[in-house]
């Protein structure tokens, strides 16, 4: 989420072992007493990466597992009379199957897990257990174990196929292949058809167009990367087993946590399971930066690959070995790959991957016109179509504009006149499609092809004036901030929001919109109605002052302090604490706990077509229901005002994997005490964040109410602001870590002193936004940012994935896999390459369907002449 902080940290506890890891979190907050008054407290020093971070390595993402150390301990107190007497019993409809397929000696898929499969009769099965069923196998107890683990996932389920002999013996006999196996329903999934329909809905030519301008090339490459992996296999069998999708199930990489998209590498005894990059790295000698010096863990080797459980040797896995595996059904990647370069090419959109399929030209003039026509027609629609948020009367002028521009464009057609319908033109743009002329005025600038080739794809920042933005977007109210370069809207149920949006969000620059709260109940959203709602609930409290645990406090404490400071925690030496509410609601559970106000935020969200879950530029929209959804929010960020503390930041600089917009729902001051020296500290720091006249005159006015400040960072200067961070580091006397980054640590907040500096000796210059009731904050993927409440503050945010910043979002998944397995960003929650494929099969579908229906109306029409 856009505000990611220290509030993803765990309360830190003395190292324990392997078999504890599994419940450290329950013991972390049941064993601490909740206090009933609020007196002075004992706060916990925390980090962002703990010994009791819950993060092992996983091979399914719904699935905690411990360390091999508990499995050896385990398997030494095991007793053979413990397995007979918590055998687990099949069902009637598992016993029937097992049955046929042990009468017919057919060749099956895998349909129990490894430690159901029927050992009952007078033969003995000997196959491997994969990794997950040898530790439940071997964990068994008592039946509470056991019980709780009848939930773990099989890794060889639906993947090893078995065959019973004559004699009843169980044997394995190979592995599905994924040009023989899959059925059409497992097609369906990958490959684009003339019968499935797209999973993200609605989506125009235009706007399929648009996904593909921004998202095409990234595939390219990420097809190119999958295609690297038969150069990297070195198993002599050369087989490429296929591994069903099932629904439900996320694959993740045992070495790094990364989503496994397509090629991996499996261990056909245990089912380990490496990604593309962790083998290549092997394969190189490499180690990951944060294993040079580490001790090499019990059960793994000096890459921290597992060892494999097949025997209780334990091991080492050898390249030569592992197989090869793929997830996508068939050739489905290679016919996508093609098809998303023809599509380009007949829709008219850029292709800048540089492979020879982007060389391709159209030679039938015939279908290069009726294409031209299709895309008029859809700028037509899309810029007089009724939106949504329009009142009756821009919907009668929207009627009007669409009947004369149908007859313009009639006429055009009759005399052949290049006329493309739009609001305002000028000599410069008339004629000119806005998605085939993209890249005009860059093509001296060789960063595309590096941003897809491992350096990061930037446009340059745009700076613009009132006179440039009311040409392009005639009516729609705004200003500009910060010279220029920081779009405020203030009217966010405007229709023609998005032509400028999409001017200043395609280079990464944040936006702000603002009056957003006249869509919202606000009475919902305020702290009384949170502390008569959720008061007795106990939950941890942040101090921001030294970032300070305060563990499993009655929320009615926290809330009660926002609007009176006599209320207040205190600390040890009897000042009130600056506090902030953590991680709640938790996890994924906002619309269960809070549905009334979950509905109201998705009926304001503004840009609803990028923020809101079914939004057709909200490219996650686009993966299948089937797959695991991401945990795009939302999320709510509560805590004091620190104006009368500059130094101190509620959230320190960090950067996240996917955009996000940030509301503020509530701002208010405590009652009890004097708010003169809060209101005097707000304007000066204000002042000191380097905000411009106009931000600093709209935050003197008497209607508005400051709320926070903050401070985002272009995503192309994140690493000038690491070099500055270690060296800071490095001044002080610190060493450090090979495991860790200034930015991703969360442990930073930029004051002035150290922005100046990073002005000075970098040429780095942040966007300094004051946020105040009403007002969204869009943050760009990977940009770094900060944030200082100047008044008590109540926050909720949604992420989204936009096509814009796709490739940040994919450069981030890498840098995030290098960060300790400890580090709350470490594992690969977002699934990019799973959203970026979906998100190119559904675009290529709708448009290969609409120019099919085309031509199947223009054959008609001949047919009927004749």
């Amino acid at each position: 989420m856009s505000q990611a902080t220290s509030d993803n940290q765990c309360l830190a506890t003395p190292p324990s072992t392997a078999a504890d890891n599994c419940r450290k979190r329950a013991l972390s907050t049941t064993s601490l007493p909740s206090r009933s008054e609020p007196k002075s407290i004992i706060e916990i020093h925390i980090s962002n990466e703990t010994n009791t971070t819950t993060s092992c390595s996983t091979k399914r993402a719904n699935l905690e597992k411990c360390d091999m150390d508990s499995q050896q301990q385990q398997q030494q107190q095991e007793q053979p009379q413990i397995k007979q007497n918590h055998a687990i019993e099949l069902s009637i409809e598992e016993q029937q199957l097992d049955d046929n397929y042990r009468s017919s000696c057919a060749i099956f898929l895998q349909h129990l897990p490894c430690f159901k499969l029927q050992e009952s009769s007078t033969t003995v099965t000997s196959i491997p257990k994969c990794r997950e069923c040898r530790r439940r196998h071997t964990s068994v107890s008592t039946p509470s174990n056991n019980s709780s683990n009848n939930d773990i996932y099989c890794r060889f389920y639906e993947f090893r196929r078995l065959q019973y002999n004559a004699a009843g013996e169980l044997s394995v006999a190979g592995f599905p292949n994924p040009y023989q196996e899959p059925t059409s329903d497992d097609y369906s999934i990958w490959q684009p058809d003339g019968k499935t329909a797209p999973t993200a809905g609605y989506m125009d030519i235009q706007v399929c167009r648009y996904i593909l301008l921004h998202a095409g090339d990234q595939f390219c490459y990420l097809w190119r990367q999958e295609a690297e992996a038969l150069k990297l296999h070195e198993n002599p069998d050369g087989t490429i087993a296929w591994k069903k999708a099932v629904q439900g199930i996320r694959e993740i990489c045992d070495v790094c946590d990364t989503t496994l998209f397509n090629y991996h590498w499996t261990c056909s005894k245990c089912g380990f399971g490496v990604c593309i990059d962790c083998f290549k790295d092997r394969k190189e000698g490499l180690h990951l930066k944060r294993r040079v010096d580490a001790t090499t863990q019990r059960g793994h080797d000096e890459y921290q690959w597992l060892l494999c459980t097949d025997d209780d040797k334990q091991q080492q896995h050898s390249l030569s070995e592992l197989m090869l595996t793929q997830i996508i059904a068939g050739d489905a990647l290679n016919v996508l790959g093609r098809l998303l370069h023809e599509v380009r090419m007949l829709w008219q959109v850029p292709q800048v991957c540089g492979c020879l399929l982007s060389k391709q030209q159209v030679k039938d003039e015939q279908l290069t016109q009726l294409i031209q026509e299709m895309i008029k027609e859809s700028q037509l629609m899309q810029q007089t179509s009724a939106s949504s948020l329009a009142t009756a009367q821009t919907l009668q002028q929207q009627e009007r504009l669409e009947q004369l521009h149908a007859k313009k464009l009639e006429f055009a057609r009759q005399h052949g006149i290049d006329y493309v319908p739009g609001r305002v033109w000028t000599k410069e743009r008339l004629g000119k499609d806005p998605i085939t002329s993209a890249f005009d005025n860059f093509k001296h600038i060789n960063f595309l092809r590096k941003g897809l080739a491992g350096l990061r794809r930037f446009l340059p920042p745009r700076a613009m004036t009132l006179a440039h933005s009311t040409q392009l977007a005639p009516g729609v109210p705004h200003e500009w901030l910060c010279d220029g370069k920081l779009l405020r809207l203030t009217d966010p149920m405007h229709p023609d929001n998005r032509v400028l949006y999409q001017e200043v969000w395609k280079c990464g620059q944040p936006v702000m919109i603002s009056e957003v709260a006249r869509s919202l109940n606000l009475d919902l959203w305020h702290p009384q109605a949170f502390c008569r709602d959720f008061g007795d609930k106990p939950n941890d409290l942040i101090n921001c002052l030294n970032g300070n645990l305060v563990p499993n406090q009655p929320m009615r404490h926290f809330w009660e302090g926002f609007q009176c400071m006599h209320k207040r925690l205190l600390d040890a030496n009897g000042k009130p604490m600056l506090l902030k509410l953590k991680d709640w609601p938790p996890g994924d559970d906002f619309a269960e706990i809070l549905p009334t106000r979950f509905a109201d935020l998705m009926h304001g969200l503004p840009m609803p077509e990028y923020t809101l879950r079914t939004g057709n530029l909200n490219i996650a929209s686009c993966l299948p229901k089937m797959f695991v959804p991401p945990d795009l929010g939302p999320k709510m960020y509560n805590a004091y005002g620190s104006a009368l503390h500059p130094d101190k930041g509620t959230t320190n600089l960090h950067l996240d994997i996917s955009d996000a917009v940030n509301i503020m729902v509530y701002v208010g001051i405590p009652t009890d005490e004097d708010s003169k020296p809060q209101l005097a500290a707000t304007q000066r720091a204000i002042a000191l964040g380097g905000c411009d006249y106009i931000t600093r005159a709209r935050c003197q006015s008497p209607d508005v109410l400051p709320g926070a400040l903050w401070h985002i960072f272009p995503a192309r200067d994140a690493d000038k602001i690491r070099d500055l961070l270690n060296r800071v580091t490095l001044e002080k006397g610190f060493r450090l870590e090979p495991d860790h980054d200034p930015i991703h640590d969360q442990n930073w907040y930029l004051d002035d002193k150290l922005r100046a500096r990073l002005f000075k000796e970098y040429g780095v210059e942040g966007y300094p936004i004051v946020q105040c009731l009403g007002d969204a904050v869009f943050i760009p993927a990977g940009a770094p940012h900060q944030v200082q409440n100047l008044h008590n503050c109540i926050k909720v945010a949604e992420d989204f994935v936009s096509p814009e910043n796709i490739t940040h979002c994919y450069h981030l998944t890498h840098e995030f896999r290098r960060l300790s397995h400890s580090h709350t960003n470490h594992e690969d929650k977002l699934q990019i390459k799973n959203i970026i494929y979906h998100a190119i099969k559904d675009c290529c579908t709708i448009l290969t369907r609409a120019l099919d229906e085309r031509i199947d109306q223009e054959m008609a029409k001949v047919q009927a002449e004749l």
